[in-house]
């Protein structure tokens, strides 16, 4: 999580974070302590089981949905709206990486807001282990794990959001259900800005957590390691 807040701060200028806490039990407050005293990170306790935090409809496709949904949106209605010009819907594993250059990145988003776009899609593209066993502490996991799935691997079709609060009607897992009338959707090439998923982490965390390995399940970890991608380690 450190590292994550810090990339998406120090190299992409990201200047608050909205954390929704869904019963966490270990010690996520020895990391956040700092950003939140410095204002970078708004924690929001947020119990998907309470009724109050659920978004409802036939749209669920796993238990969690009810409450995950009702956070994003929660997010964008009621704490980024008027306080921010964008607002990327992602998970502590997956990280906004631009292609080029930083400056590129936002040239983006500039273009995007001139053009009335009120959702940019980023594709995925998922990384393996790279037969990484552990991380030690302080150890960067954008600068070892370095190893990815193809493109046209099938999870790497899925893509994340990135959303004009004041644009989003409802907002989903992956991308926005349904925009106001004057805004619409634009699916950011490859070639500009992805989402580097790191789903397995190292070994030992994929085993623990996954319950996976390279023993179990032979052909998905290959299917993970066809690519050597070091762009995100290049900004750290």
């Amino acid at each position: 999580m450190k590292e994550w807040l810090d990339y998406h701060s120090e190299v992409l200028g990201v200047q608050k974070f909205y954390l929704y806490n869904d019963q966490s039990a270990d010690s996520y407050l020895d990391v956040l302590a700092p950003y939140i005293e410095k204002g970078t990170v708004e924690l929001i306790d947020w119990d998907s089981s309470d009724p109050a935090h659920q978004a409802h409809g036939s749209f669920m496709d796993a238990p969690w949905s009810a409450g995950q949904l009702g956070a994003y949106n929660d997010c964008l209605k009621n704490r980024a709206l008027t306080q921010a010009a964008w607002v990327a819907m992602i998970d502590i594993d997956e990280f906004i990486v631009p292609q080029t250059t930083v400056s590129d990145f936002y040239g983006l988003l500039k273009k995007a807001e001139k053009k009335k776009i009120g959702t940019l899609r980023l594709f995925w593209r998922v990384f393996g282990t790279s037969q990484v066993q552990d991380l030690a502490e302080g150890e960067s996991l954008l600068k070892n794990l370095t190893w990815r799935s193809r493109d046209d691997h099938p999870w790497n079709r899925h893509v994340k959001s990135i959303h004009r609060p004041e644009a989003v009607a409802f907002c989903m897992v992956h991308e926005a259900d349904k925009l106001y009338p004057k805004y619409r959707r634009k699916t950011v090439s490859l070639e500009k800005a992805a989402i580097h998923h790191y789903w397995t982490r190292t070994e030992r965390f994929c085993a623990e957590k996954r319950s996976m390995s390279q023993a179990t399940h032979p052909e998905f970890f290959e299917a993970l390691h066809q690519i050597q991608d070091e762009k995100a380690g290049e900004f750290k």
